[in-house]
């Protein structure tokens, strides 16, 4: 069976709920396509289906909620959420400790949970807020995981009275922190004009590190190993150096 949702949450669980008499050969898919197969079902977000999963998960597997879930979910991939699914009813018949076995639809999830985790992690000490000239920050990023909100998260307890915007280049969103309060905008386009101070800073920082960069002694192999080449993109402190 093919049960095709709406890329949402909402929607992968209301599938994962109505699957569940099918879960020995099911398969989810994001999108709804035509089809006059017989074994495919296109599901329709339904909170109380959703929930009820979510309820469910909160009184037996709340380790497997808070952690793999949490993250695998933010991966943003068709074929991590298929896995995630999967991995419920996996958990369902035979426990918790399926995500520590060999099972390849566990072994993925697991897998690519912690990456969308470790990425997360990365951003909170690599993103760098740019003072635009009214003042707000901005921090543009480029990641692999949807991970918005809990960077919002992060920076609204670090940052709480500041005026702040975190932008995903790559999924045209950002997430705006303003009067202690999260939410979520659509941005195509941004044409962010810095204040002078900022300016300043970015020219004395760079300076700096051209000062203290030795030519004899760069090494770009050790430099991507040590932190990827796809986190270079915004950090003023490389973007001069090569």
């Amino acid at each position: 069976m093919i049960f095709q949702y709406d890329g949402t949450p909402q929607g992968l669980l209301t599938a994962v709920f109505d699957g569940y008499p099918y879960r020995k050969n099911i398969r989810f898919e994001r999108g709804f396509s035509p089809s006059f197969l017989q074994d495919l079902v296109q599901v329709k977000s339904n909170q109380t289906k959703s929930q009820r999963v979510l309820v469910y998960l909160k009184e037996n597997f709340p380790g497997f909620l808070n952690h793999e879930f949490k993250w695998a979910i933010l991966a943003d991939r068709p074929e991590i959420e298929n896995a995630l699914a999967l991995t419920i009813y996996l958990m369902v018949d035979h426990g918790r400790d399926i995500l520590y076995s060999d099972h390849p639809q566990a072994r993925a999830l697991v897998k690519n949970a912690k990456t969308i985790s470790s990425e997360a992690h990365s951003y909170k000490g690599l993103l760098r807020f740019r003072e635009l000239e009214n003042g707000a920050l901005y921090g543009p990023i480029r990641p692999k995981g949807n991970i918005l909100y809990p960077l919002g998260l992060h920076f609204k307890n670090r940052l709480p009275r500041e005026t702040f915007l975190i932008h995903d280049l790559g999924r045209g969103t950002g997430l705006v922190h303003q009067d202690g309060q999260l939410s979520f905008v659509e941005v195509d386009s941004l044409e962010e004009t810095y204040s002078k101070e900022e300016e300043t800073y970015q020219d004395l920082w760079k300076t700096f590190n051209r000062a203290i960069s030795i030519e004899e002694r760069k090494n770009k192999k050790l430099q991507k190993t040590n932190m990827p080449q796809r986190y270079w993109e915004f950090l003023t402190e490389v973007q001069d150096l090569f």
